[in-house]
């Protein structure tokens, strides 16, 4: 080693790191590593802080072997392991035990390379090569190469295709094979956040020709053992997974819809993991031996989605009315326990680059609110809001809201009901439905996904020509004053016209035992953006 006067572990090189640990891992006391290294030529300081540094990296180290049982929220018959149907999110999380991506999102939502080793662009971003990583293997043995890469972009394409997330790859007009081990996407017009696209949850890499997804051959770094929607799956480690990862012997998702119970299960200690902790547990947990709490700020939010092609749903001053009767501190403070930031009925809060902070924010009047009340010649009928705890708040944002309805004369009813099935049976069908939206990496790809007029999940059904035009136009602008000025213009658009009531965004807070490692910190869902999957270890 060379001047090792000031250095730390973590500034030293893969070799040089490898053989300090070796060298712990021989167990030699810290007199006996002290003095080696001082006369190695580095200093005292700096031989305790390597001794220190180094005997964490190797307690870190994963550890091979071991169970996990993870529980989410929701669950249900629509469960699936089909990427381009994925609608919850235990979906997203069990994606990411199967199968790989092209890319990958990192905590700071850039992109990294996966199963693409090298990505670029020509000058305006209409085209885009991916070279594909050589020696992978699916579960089954196969080589994946260009037409498995092929066939699973291609099925986000056409006017037939199923893929939830079709809107946000809509300007490729085709994929071209370069060789085996080399495809192209020409673009009719210029999309410079695609490969960010291509690294969330939809756009895993089946096998070419795959239509059975009951027990599908993927390249993640688990197999899938059994699937039984709304039911669980079992995940067992691939030997020949081509990263660092999957350590486990088997992985376990499954969902306890209810919270208290969920929360008592793993205070138990029946499962290692839980999602979405309700903030007013959090104290509870940490106060419990060998339970933390594994929390990710973000841009995720609550809402109430008021469908436009519904009545009385598509009565707008009926939706403004119950905007202005949103006690969003409230919620915040005393629901979310301040997990999370003041939304204004549009979803693009702080936590994305292009948030408009010149939109003023909306603030309860019940004043203004009444009058808008009498707008929409509603008067005393009742107005029926279907909701399940989707995420921590979506049922109490609902009687926080109806509290202050009774006040100005609204007749609101708040119809409970179970999370199971819930996306597949109350979403998108009822003309008001409480939902969980989970952040996106980028404004354009949470605004495409959600709001653009031909989106598959369009909840509200609001279609604008403007919001539209700009959407697609912003994603080549790259004048900072433009593209600032179009982002706040589309949000301005969404807060007043797209029947969206959006209070506040929410962190991601969840919980796990002590002995889970390996946990990570991409804010776009829970367990670290379901990221979490292949690098979770059992330190026990």
């Amino acid at each position: 080693m060379k001047n090792l006067g000031d250095l730390r572990f973590e500034s030293l090189g893969s070799d040089e790191r490898q053989r300090l640990l070796g060298l712990l891992c021989a167990a030699p006391s810290r007199r006996d590593f002290m003095r080696l290294m001082i006369a190695a030529g580095a200093t005292t300081a700096a031989a305790g802080g390597l001794f220190a540094s180094a005997g964490k990296a190797l307690a870190e180290t994963p550890k091979v072997g071991g169970k996990l049982t993870l529980a989410y929220d929701a669950h249900g018959p629509q469960d699936t392991l089909d990427p381009i149907l994925f609608a919850a999110g235990i979906d997203y999380f069990r994606g990411r035990m199967f199968y790989g991506s092209l890319t990958r999102l990192a905590p700071d939502l850039s992109y990294e390379p996966e199963l693409a080793e090298e990505i670029s662009a020509n000058d305006d971003a209409t085209v885009w090569t991916f070279k594909i990583r050589r020696g992978v293997e699916f579960h089954d043995g196969k080589t994946l190469t260009a037409d498995d890469v092929l066939y699973s972009m291609n099925r986000h394409l056409g006017p037939d295709s199923k893929s939830v997330a079709s809107a946000l790859v809509d300007m490729i007009e085709r994929w071209e094979k370069v060789n085996d081990y080399e495809v192209r996407a020409h673009l009719s017009s210029p999309n410079a956040d695609l490969p960010v696209a291509l690294g969330t949850f939809h756009f895993k890499i089946v096998q070419d020709g795959q239509t059975d997804f009951s027990k599908p051959p993927g390249t993640g770094p688990y197999r899938v053992g059994e699937f039984t929607p709304g039911v669980r799956a079992i995940g067992t480690r691939f030997e020949n997974y081509w990263a660092d990862g999957g350590y486990l012997d088997e992985m376990e998702t499954f969902a306890i819809g209810d919270p208290v119970a969920r929360l008592n299960a793993f205070l138990a200690g029946d499962i290692d993991v839980m999602n979405n902790l309700d903030p007013k547990a959090i104290k509870r947990v940490e106060a419990a031996e060998g339970k933390e709490i594994w929390a990710v700020n973000s841009g995720a939010y609550l809402n109430i989605a008021a469908r436009q092609d519904m009545t009385p749903s598509n009565d707008m001053h009926l939706v403004k009315a119950m905007q202005l009767l949103m006690d969003r501190n409230r919620l915040l403070r005393g629901v979310l326990k301040g997990q999370g930031s003041l939304a204004n009925d549009q979803p693009i809060g702080p936590a994305y680059f292009d948030h408009c902070p010149d939109l003023p924010q909306r603030v309860m009047d019940p004043d203004k609110a009444k009058w808008h009340l009498q707008q929409s010649g509603i008067g005393n009928s009742p107005v029926e809001i279907v909701a399940a705890e989707v995420a921590p708040g979506s049922v109490e944002q609902c009687l926080i809201l109806q509290r202050e309805a009774q006040k100005v004369g609204l007749n609101l009813q708040v119809k409970t009901v179970t999370t199971d099935g819930y996306w597949s049976s109350v979403w998108r069908k009822v003309p008001f439905c409480v939902v969980g939206w989970n952040m996106r990496p980028t404004a354009n790809i949470m605004l495409t996904l959600g709001f653009a007029s031909d989106a598959k999940w369009n909840e509200t059904a609001w279609k604008d020509e403007q919001f539209d035009q700009l959407l697609v136009a912003a994603r080549s602008v790259t004048d900072p004053g433009q593209r600032r000025q179009m982002y706040c213009d589309m949000q301005a658009i969404v807060q007043d016209k797209s029947g969206q009531i959006i209070p506040v965004h929410r962190n991601y807070t969840d919980a796990a035992a002590s002995y889970v490692k390996g946990t990570t910190a991409v804010p776009l869902h829970n367990f670290g953006g379901a990221e979490a999957a292949p690098f979770l270890w059992r330190d026990s």
